[in-house]
């Protein structure tokens, strides 16, 4: 049997949001395939990593408020004005989809992902891991790192940690609260 071939649907950028309007097939389809974004009535709003990741993948076209196609180098321009870590977060973002899990925003955490166990959905199902995306370059000191842990055992959540070398390269340290 012959493989389908996935249709390109048109989506506009907007502030730190991408937005699917007036394609609901298409909306629908891509939310369906892989948990993205959000309905917001019949319009599909996406995150910036969500956008850039179906960017990649050829699922989507970026246009502008105008209709003009967003090069990937106007998009990364944009997404740094509204997250300077852009390229950290993003780096650990495709690849932990790309890994086949389910990832989404996880700011009333405080962190920048939450993960949720492959095959698992979103919308029945509860995230197993809180990501926080950490440049090989960048430090921070303990009491940060035990804030991170404290907020992932209080919600009953594991704290991972994708670290991004200068290779755009992602290691993960999954850390657990152990009773001795």
């Amino acid at each position: 049997m012959p493989k389908e071939k996935k249709r390109i649907v048109d989506a506009i950028l907007v502030g730190d949001k991408v937005i699917i309007k007036d394609d609901f097939e298409g909306a629908q389809s891509i939310h369906d395939k892989g948990c993205f974004g959000e309905f917001i009535e019949k319009d599909l709003e996406l995150s910036l990593y969500e956008g850039l990741f179906l960017l990649e993948k050829g699922r989507i076209r970026v246009l502008d408020g105008r209709g003009k196609e967003v090069s990937y180098r106007t998009y990364m321009a944009r997404a740094k004005k509204h997250d300077f870590r852009f390229f950290t977060r993003y780096s650990v973002y495709r690849d932990i989809r790309k890994r086949g899990y389910i990832t989404k925003a996880a700011l009333k955490y405080g962190a920048d992902f939450s993960v949720y166990p492959r095959g698992k959905n979103p919308k029945t199902a509860h995230s197993k891991w809180l990501l926080f995306a950490v440049s090989a370059d960048e430090c921070f000191d303990w009491r940060k790192f035990a804030a991170m842990n404290r907020v992932a055992h209080s919600v009953r959540k594991r704290l991972l940690i994708g670290i991004v070398d200068a290779m755009s390269d992602v290691t993960y340290y999954e850390v657990r609260w152990v009773r001795p």
